[in-house]
């Protein structure tokens, strides 16, 4: 149960930092809010740093030159190899569970529609 608290809290820290991100990116935030929202963001982002090259890279194979997780599930659905074919496919699991994150957490609540 506590487990499950923990995603669930993460997850919504995590939509509210992409979301205040990008506000942030369009310039429509004034400095009281960019002030406000400063710690959440970089909190966030060593978080994701650290998810990325602690327990991702355990879990499995860390793309070079990725430094969060948002990139690696880009990598994950972009790269191509010669032959045309992205290869994580080659690890079912691995491409369904990147594939699922994107579509269905992150990519739903980036404003811009297309997080990964």
């Amino acid at each position: 149960m506590k487990t499950a608290l923990f995603l669930w809290a993460f997850y919504m820290g995590f939509a509210l930092s992409i979301s205040v991100y990008r506000q942030w990116l369009k310039g429509v935030m004034n400095p009281l809010n960019k002030f406000l929202f400063a710690p959440v963001l970089i909190t966030f982002f060593f978080l994701d740093v650290i998810i990325n090259f602690g327990i991702l890279w355990v879990l499995g194979t860390r793309p070079v030159g990725c430094l969060t997780i948002s990139e690696r599930l880009q990598v994950y659905h972009t790269k191509l190899n010669l032959d045309g074919i992205i290869p994580f496919q080659s690890n079912p699991a691995q491409y369904t569970i990147s594939r699922f994150v994107c579509e269905k957490l992150l990519n739903t609540i980036d404003p811009s529609g297309n997080h990964c």
